[in-house]
């Protein structure tokens, strides 16, 4: 009896440590997916402000389908000179989660956005692996997109 409970309990705890598994996000790959890709997307470079308690915590042990964020941008949208085009408008931030683990990004902080475009509207998601938001880029990341814009992804 000792023997089954402690194996009923051992499945029950390796169920809940299992983590979610992904591949390292990468900007260059990101862009070269989405240039494939027939939506339309505007790669931007600035902050978000939104209310950040909207966002989905924690992990639990369902899967969840969060609601969108109504987010505002402010920084720049890359263009075939760089992140040259001063740019600002409102965008719906979506969290999307993967089981029980929800993506989520933090308000004021300088990022790399790929943003889809649905008519007028601007949608950023947060997948919890990652892959279209890049906090803070560096220089030599920002230099790549531009040389991407440009035909000649690194």
């Amino acid at each position: 009896m000792k023997a089954a409970f402690a194996a009923i309990a051992l499945t029950v705890i390796a169920g809940q440590a299992t983590a979610l598994s992904c591949m390292r996000p990468d900007a260059v790959r990101t862009f070269e997916r989405v240039s494939e890709d027939t939506d339309t997307y505007y790669l931007l470079y600035g902050t978000l402000d939104f209310d950040a308690t909207k966002q989905p915590k924690g992990v639990v042990n369902e899967e969840r389908n969060p609601d969108p964020i109504a987010a505002q941008f402010a920084g720049f949208a890359l263009d075939m000179g760089g992140f040259t085009t001063p740019y600002s408008s409102a965008v719906t931030l979506q969290p999307v989660c993967f089981g029980p683990w929800c993506g989520n990004t933090t308000p004021g902080v300088q990022s790399l956005f790929f943003a889809q475009v649905d008519d007028d509207a601007i949608k950023i998601e947060a997948d919890p692996c990652g892959g279209r938001i890049f906090p803070e880029p560096s220089r030599s990341l920002l230099d790549a997109m531009t040389a991407c814009m440009n035909g000649t992804c690194p």
